[in-house]
């Protein structure tokens, strides 16, 4: 009865100490300011000049990340207008990549890069990375993301 017990135990203790995995997909998060931060809602668009924007959002916080084309690559923002990372917080603070740092808060801009690794279909869905810095208008605030992950993001509508 004793090793009854003692492997009913070791099998409960081992049960419930399984890790439960949580899959996400599709899945928009990243490190914000080193805090977790998660998509509930997202998506791509394809615009009629055929830029892709991918858009994640916690229906509070919204990420848009824009490249000129849909296509695979790494993009750099902070370089050129084209390519931009945004982030709008809950007030509707508008945080850009395009924004310039002020002076006093940084010498030179700060460049960050969207990757998109993977496009499923004729551009149904796309999987990627990226990580920022962006500045409010007046370039005296900035909001950091880093670790960031788009996971068979789908699009949802089609070039005009």
């Amino acid at each position: 009865m004793k090793k009854f017990m003692l492997l009913l135990f070791t099998a409960v203790t081992l049960y419930n100490c399984s890790n439960e995995i949580e899959f996400n997909s599709p899945a928009f998060q990243a490190s914000k300011d080193y805090q977790l931060w998660r998509a509930v809602a997202f998506s791509a668009s394809i615009d009629a000049e055929g830029s892709l924007t991918l858009t994640g959002t916690t229906n509070f916080e919204t990420v848009n990340l824009k490249v000129p084309s849909a296509m695979l690559g790494t993009y750099i923002v902070g370089e050129t207008s084209n390519i931009e990372a945004q982030f709008i917080d809950v007030d509707g603070v508008v945080y850009s990549s395009n924004n310039r740092p002020d002076e006093d808060v940084s010498v030179y801009p700060e460049l960050g890069e969207i990757i998109i690794e993977e496009i499923e279909g004729s551009n149904d869905t796309f999987t990627g990375t990226f990580r920022f810095l962006a500045f409010d208008p007046a370039g005296e605030t900035s909001v950091g993301f880093s670790s960031g992950i788009f996971f068979k993001v789908p699009r949802i509508s089609n070039p005009q």
